[in-house]
């Protein structure tokens, strides 16, 4: 199943369908979007092991929180927004973007005052549904340029 059946699965409900990409479904207007998701997804992983005590980074909120420091950011701001910048598409996966990472920024934030139990709630509930909404809006992106 490649990104358009994923999306058509999604959009009609489909929770349980698995994002694959067909070869030529990886490059959206010079962005890598399978890098791109996977390098977001691994973003729960990596609070995770924070707040569980196991992780080797030293993550900052300063660092985290900005929505225009990793690739997808830097696109955004940058190629993505000439190129696609007018589509409703854009404009909802960059605010979607920026409060996943303003969510990234609050966990972190939480865990560091001593809320535990709060950084693992948003964890687990809002950023998990922040994450899979950057992969349905980014997919929707791509599906709106073709």
């Amino acid at each position: 199943m490649g990104l358009l059946d994923w999306l058509t699965k999604r959009n009609r409900g489909d929770t349980t369908a698995v994002l694959t990409f067909n070869k030529d479904e990886e490059e959206l207007a010079g962005l890598n979007l399978k890098q791109v998701l996977d390098a977001h997804m691994a973003w729960w992983v990596r609070l995770e092991a924070v707040l569980n005590g196991t992780s080797k980074e030293r993550l900052e909120v300063a660092q985290i929180s900005p929505d225009n420091m990793c690739v997808l950011g830097k696109w955004l701001y940058g190629p993505g927004k000439v190129s696609l910048g007018t589509t409703p598409q854009y404009e909802v996966l960059r605010n979607t973007h920026l409060t996943f990472h303003q969510m990234a920024g609050k966990i972190l934030a939480d865990f560091n005052r001593g809320d535990k139990s709060g950084a693992e709630r948003l964890l687990n509930r809002d950023f998990r549904r922040l994450s899979d909404r950057i992969q349905l809006e980014l997919v929707r992106l791509y599906a709106a340029k073709k």
